[in-house]
């Protein structure tokens, strides 16, 4: 009469067996989910103290899961200075409701640079108190460089549609009173008391004439001359060229070129022309010294050059402004200056653009597009 109970003992303890087992890996395979995957999954207590925090918080912060859990004061301090009192206010405001939110602000990472990320709180809330904070973090920095490059390339863009439309509309009448002060110029007597309010004409025009010839000289197609060509060698050669400017100004150069880039097909002095302008106007921002750092870099489409440590004034030189046709470096010394070479890039299949570095400085990057393998 005892063994049936017995039996269904045995059944009882295996399926419980069986249950605590598939918790288990349900368990580890949720905690492989969050080790593993490219987001900061974290816990907080009530007091905004960090109970658990995924390893990917060292990739998007910086710093290890245990320095993390240290600081206590670590989800404020990480917030920059611009956005720190906007989340304080939102966080607190949606936590007193105990309702889940979404904010998007930048951060300070480790290395100093800035980060753009999302951050999706959800508190857990018990007899209404609110008893933890379950919360993912999501690092969205490249896509918002995409988006500002995107509006960047837009206002280009509408600027240089602006700039051809108005060079075109001037240079009609520009050429008609040009023609007939130089023939004013011809007829009127060197005694004449009025030449020299004619040579003031006549030097404006020029000056006009030259503006406008610039403009329109920067959106005729270039015609190049492409042959395997060495970008270090390029680089190399552009920086001993104007190793005095570096030295004048105090600028401590490092340069990284990469071994491991191949041969790309560039019309080699136009290149070089590019670069050098491009060189030239990064240290114009830095007349009081500082560091700077060359770099290049393939990856699986690009060559990536990469001028770090520019001290650029946004007053003086907007990043929109420096691609625009008109814009002229201030101590421009006759080369083709930084329209152009931008130009030049772009009719390579590449790109420059200015990033946010760590600090008040930024980054220049120019990409290059590397040779396509041969299919055989």
């Amino acid at each position: 009469m005892g063994s049936p109970p017995a039996a269904a003992s045995d059944f009882d303890s295996r399926t419980n067996l069986e249950r605590t087992r598939g918790l288990e890996d349900c368990v580890n395979r949720y905690h492989r989910l969050f080790e593993n995957a490219p987001l900061v999954a974290y816990t907080l207590d009530d007091q905004l103290r960090t109970l658990y925090i995924s390893p990917y918080c060292l990739k998007t912060f910086g710093y290890t899961d245990e320095e993390i859990q240290k600081d206590h004061l670590f989800w404020m301090r990480h917030i920059h200075p611009e956005d720190q009192q906007r989340v304080q206010l939102h966080r607190e405001r949606y936590l007193k409701r105990g309702s889940s939110f979404n904010m998007e602000y930048k951060i300070v990472h480790r290395d100093q640079t800035v980060r753009h990320i999302i951050n999706h709180t959800i508190p857990i809330s018990h007899n209404n108190s609110i008893e933890l904070i379950d919360g993912f973090v999501f690092d969205i920095t490249t896509r918002k460089n995409l988006e500002d490059q995107l509006v960047l390339t837009e206002r280009i863009k509408v600027l240089n549609d602006m700039s051809l439309g108005v060079a075109h509309e001037i240079r009609n009448p520009l050429t008609s009173i040009g023609g007939f002060a130089r023939l004013l110029e011809r007829r009127m007597a060197r005694s004449d008391p009025s030449r020299p309010h004619l040579e003031i004409i006549l030097k404006e025009v020029s000056r006009l004439e030259a503006t406008v010839n610039r403009v329109l000289d920067g959106f005729k197609r270039i015609r190049l001359h492409l042959v395997p060509t060495d970008i270090n060698a390029i680089l190399a050669r552009v920086i001993n060229q104007l190793s005095h400017e570096f030295h004048h100004t105090g600028i401590e150069l490092t340069t990284n070129l990469s071994n491991r880039i191949p041969h790309i097909e560039l019309d080699r002095h136009l290149i070089e022309e590019g670069l050098r302008s491009i060189i030239k106007t990064s240290l114009r921002g830095m007349q009081q010294g500082g560091e700077l750092t060359i770099t290049t870099a393939p990856n699986l489409h690009y060559v990536v050059i990469e001028i770090c440590g520019l001290c650029l004034n946004p007053g003086s030189l907007d990043r929109c402004q420096l691609f625009f046709p008109f814009y002229r470096e201030p101590s421009f010394d006759g080369g083709i200056g930084i329209p152009l070479s931008q130009q030049i890039i772009s009719q390579h299949g590449g790109n420059v653009v200015i990033k946010n570095g760590s600090k008040q400085e930024s980054i220049l990057m120019i990409t290059l597009p590397m040779p396509r393998p041969s299919s055989k």
